[in-house]
């Protein structure tokens, strides 16, 4: 027989389900500034701004710790961390996803400024060295030519807490020729180390169908160890789709000198989701 004690704890859990409780959830990514940047920093990335603000109106609280990308993405598919930060669902398909993204990421290429080079296709990548980033994803097209050249003269790969910056230093010393990146992200590190006016735009790999602009779009997705993860997506869900509604969104956006993605992307959006 139960005693009282046992049947006001019982209670406690009829009326109060796991999920009204307070959760730490435990966020790690490598940097990738403006989406997620440094942890102290007064803008620590607007992925995180927006997911913060969600989860603290739900009474949870959102750590976040930067960790390279590639162990990131082992811990989140481990359950040892809560969630990731800009990524795809190809890069990470068995992760639960929100069905709201966070961003849309096409890959432009840059180079020192003065290199005579353009990007025109994978075949044009076949005269230069490339840096990429270990386990990033870069669309189909390219990823099959990484795969093939991987870790040879023309496709150098690698790992590190902050990736980028190696590679543009890299770029710099002219051990690489080119690096494909998102351009918000390539312009805000260069941004920030002083180089802005040494780079040069080289092309764009554009958006050509409705299945590469679903692989461009960015999320916060979450552990499928975690038994909260489907809660804590459908959390983002909402919160996102109301601070679109509110304002709230283009508010912090515009902290970061960007505008909604889905007005950025508006023509490709309505061309490719008709």
């Amino acid at each position: 027989m139960l005693s009282p004690k046992h049947f006001i704890i019982l209670a406690v859990f009829i009326l109060f389900p796991a999920t009204a409780f307070p959760d730490t959830i435990l966020l790690t990514s490598d940097i990738w500034c403006p989406y997620n940047c440094a942890p102290d920093a007064e803008k620590p990335g607007y992925i995180i701004e927006i997911a913060k603000t969600i989860f603290e109106k739900a009474g949870h609280t959102l750590k976040y710790e930067v960790v390279p990308w590639s162990r990131s993405l082992k811990l989140v598919k481990e359950g040892n961390s809560t969630a990731i930060a800009g990524v795809t669902r190809n890069e990470a398909p068995d992760l639960v996803f929100p069905e709201q993204e966070f961003g849309i990421s096409v890959i432009q290429f840059f180079k020192r400024k003065g290199f005579a080079w353009k990007f025109s296709g994978t075949e044009s990548l076949e005269t230069v060295r490339v840096g990429i980033m270990a386990d990033y994803e870069y669309g189909a097209l390219l990823d099959a030519y990484f795969e093939k050249n991987a870790n040879t003269t023309n496709v150098q790969i690698i790992k590190a807490k902050e990736p980028l910056v190696l590679n543009i230093r890299k770029l710099l010393g002219e051990r690489i020729d080119v690096i494909p990146e998102d351009k918000s992200v390539f312009m805000e590190t260069t941004r920030s180390m002083g180089v802005l006016d040494k780079i040069e735009n080289a092309g764009i790999d554009p958006i050509r169908s409705r299945k590469d602009l679903e692989e461009s779009k960015l999320y916060m997705a979450f552990s499928p160890k975690n038994p909260k993860a489907k809660d804590y997506a459908g959390l983002l869900t909402d919160g996102l789709r109301q601070m679109r509604l509110s304002g709230e969104l283009n508010s912090i956006l515009a902290k970061y000198g960007l505008m909604d993605w889905r007005e950025d992307f508006k023509d490709v959006i309505e061309k490719y989701h008709k």
